[in-house]
C-alpha cells in the first residue's frame, strides 16, 4: 500500500501530458498540407412539394389517431352505464326580453321558476336511476 502511495506522489510532482520531441515544429505547415486548396461544391438539394407536406400530414395523423385513442376509451368506460346516453338538462326559460318588459305586470311572471328547475332535475334523475335498474335487470 505504501508503494502505491510513493507512486501517486511521484506523479503529483511531475507533469503527466508529455509530447513528442519535435512535434510542434512546422505544425501550421502540416495543417495547411491537410486542408483543401479550394472550398468543396456541395449540391443543392431541390425540396420537393412531399417534403413540404409530409410534416403537416404527420401532424395530422397524430391529431386522428389521439382522437380515435380518446374515443375508444369512451366506448370502453361505460362504468355508469349511461354513457351512451346523454339527456340535455336545458330548461325552456319564460322570462321576458327586454323588449317584452312594458306592459308586464310583476304576478305575470312564473313563480317559483328555481323550483320548476329542481323539479325538472329531480325528474330527470329519477328518470336516469329507473333506466339504470331496468338495464341491470
Amino acid at each position: 500500500m505504501e508503494a502505491n502511495d510513493k507512486n501517486l506522489k511521484d506523479m503529483r510532482k511531475g507533469n503527466p501530458f508529455r509530447v513528442p520531441d519535435g512535434y510542434f515544429e512546422g505544425l501550421t505547415d502540416r495543417m495547411m498540407e491537410q486542408l483543401p486548396d479550394e472550398m468543396p461544391q456541395f449540391a443543392e438539394v431541390k425540396v420537393t412539394m412531399w417534403d413540404r407536406i409530409r410534416p403537416i400530414l404527420y401532424l395530422a395523423a397524430m391529431f386522428a389517431g389521439l382522437g380515435l385513442f380518446f374515443k375508444a376509451i369512451a366506448f370502453f368506460d361505460n362504468s355508469d352505464g349511461l354513457s351512451g346516453k346523454t339527456d340535455s338538462l336545458m330548461v325552456n326559460s319564460q322570462i321576458p326580453t327586454d323588449a317584452s318588459w312594458e306592459g308586464m305586470e310583476y304576478d305575470s311572471f312564473p313563480e317559483n321558476e328555481d323550483n320548476e328547475y329542481l323539479q325538472y332535475l329531480d325528474d330527470q334523475y329519477t328518470e336516469a336511476m329507473i333506466q339504470n335498474e331496468l338495464n341491470d335487470e
